[in-house]
């Protein structure tokens, strides 16, 4: 078996902590800026049918509307 002091069995442990949190973070700031919504004109659309108009996500070509639940297909040059 391997012997460490207490304080080199701390130092350790608050690095391998230490570690973690900063996975945990870099994770966090990864899916972020995957699931971020950035509203822009081109991903705003409106319902053909209630004309409710709401953002989708950039490259799907069918959505269902949220008030209605309408299939919409999207057209890339709506114009309100």
């Amino acid at each position: 078996m391997i012997g460490i002091d207490l304080s080199t069995g701390m130092l350790i442990y608050l690095i391998i902590w230490l570690l973690t949190i900063a996975i945990l973070w870099a994770r966090e700031l990864w899916r972020v800026k995957v699931t971020d919504w950035r509203i822009s004109r081109s991903r705003l659309f409106r319902c053909d049918h209630c004309q409710y108009a709401f953002l989708t996500k950039e490259n799907s070509n069918i959505t269902r509307c949220p008030r209605c639940n309408s299939m919409c297909i999207l057209r890339k040059n709506n114009s309100f």
